[in-house]
């Protein structure tokens, strides 16, 4: 990801390109955004134990908020069309203040719950709207960069959510905590309204995506499915192969930040041109599941550690790709729609991903999972390339 920046030699001062300050706005609103994903996985033990949750009930607080992705992604993708994707950023911004507001506010567990599901409702239209808006306001020669730095914000997010909350819980409540991270919202908000970014043009009816869109997407659902999984049992493997408890939560934590580096090959391969991208996306699906096999054998802690995060640092690149080629797959149609499709299928992988995996690992053990993370990464490298190929087709003149 390349941002420019423009040092003021006289002043020392560093003043970052005026065309990424919107950019950069709205990656942070996503950030902020994912981190109500991050933050329910730090503050859930002490709710639990301040509410006499069940482990179930915990659970769901922190996946509530994909279930608006998991089952209104490509309904709500094509309202965003047409409403325009700035208005719906400034109304998930917040919807994620109001429910934020909510659940620290007004004490009981089921309001609770409600408060989760206008989070998210808010997290849905932002992550279909501000990626719409990169798409948007980037400049051509930006675009595949700006885009991939949005592929970000899901590690990013959830690893501030988390991190965050678990050092405010030194000093006050969880309820103080949610109201902090409510007021982040509110700021974003109010800046998201002050900054002037060029609105997309609204659809007059609803348009159906083309095939490109579903095959690539397709495509990112089998990736999300795989990759989630994976960085869910991870702990659970490290565990039964007698690493303690704090050694495979912080190697889990490292592998998910990994994912970070995979996102600058990305960009580095998008910047070199079409045959850097598809050797990029053959090692992005690939690589991590040759390493998977590996993993799943067993071995030695550190040999272990070091192949769950290369696997996350290269499977990064794949959904940063996809991220950075998604327009492409749907010239001439409004961004959101398509951005509708891919939270959808994302959605659906990451709620579908833990427990399929865990059902692989229980019925045929763990050395199965090598092969079945094989076997899904070549079935999303093979809906990729058709969507590619079937854009072209699209795109070719017709004698």
């Amino acid at each position: 990801m390349i941002v420019h920046v423009h040092a003021r030699i006289d002043t020392g001062m560093i003043r970052i390109d005026s065309h990424w300050r919107p950019i950069l706005l709205l990656w942070f609103t996503g950030v902020l955004a994912a981190a109500a994903l991050g933050k329910f996985a730090s503050l859930s033990p002490v709710i639990s134990a301040d509410l006499k949750l069940s482990r179930v009930e915990a659970g769901w607080l922190v996946s509530l908020i994909e279930t608006g992705g998991a089952s209104l992604g490509i309904i709500a993708g094509l309202l965003i069309a047409r409403l325009g994707s700035r208005k719906a950023l400034l109304y998930g911004m917040g919807l994620l203040t109001a429910g934020g507001l909510i659940g620290a506010l007004i004490p009981g567990l089921w309001t609770l719950f409600a408060a989760r599901l206008i989070e998210s409702a808010g997290y849905l239209m932002v992550v279909i709207a501000a990626p719409s808006l990169i798409a948007t306001v980037a400049r051509p020669q930006d675009q595949g960069a700006a885009l991939t730095l949005w592929s970000t914000f899901v590690p990013a997010g959830f690893a501030i959510g988390m991190g965050l909350s678990g050092v405010l819980l030194l000093f006050t409540g969880w309820r103080a905590v949610l109201v902090v991270w409510a007021l982040l919202a509110g700021a974003a908000l109010f800046a998201a309204i002050r900054t002037p970014v060029v609105e997309t043009k609204s659809e007059t009816r609803l348009v159906w995506p083309p095939l490109p869109v579903w095959l690539m997407c397709a495509g990112f659902g089998f990736y999300t499915t795989l990759f989630v999984g994976l960085i869910a049992m991870f702990p659970l493997f490290l565990t039964e192969q007698g690493r303690s408890p704090s050694v495979a939560a912080t190697v889990t934590g490292l592998a998910s930040a990994a994912t970070l580096g995979g996102a600058w090959g990305a960009a580095q391969a998008l910047h070199r041109g079409e045959r850097a991208r598809w050797i990029a996306l053959c090692a992005g699906l690939l690589v991590p599941a040759a390493l998977a096999c590996l993993i799943f054998i067993g071995g030695h802690a550190l040999w272990l550690a070091g192949l769950i995060i290369a696997l996350n640092a290269v499977s990064g690149i794949g959904s940063s790709l996809v991220f950075a080629r998604l327009p492409h797959m749907s010239p001439g149609l409004n961004v959101a729609a398509a951005n509708g499709v891919l939270t959808q299928f994302g959605a659906g992988g990451s709620l579908i991903g833990p427990p399929l995996l865990a059902a692989i690992a229980g019925h045929w053990g763990w050395a199965a999972l090598g092969p079945a993370v094989a076997i899904g990464s070549v079935t999303a490298l093979g809906l990729m390339t058709a969507a590619e190929f079937s854009r072209r087709g699209r795109l070719s003149p017709r004698v």
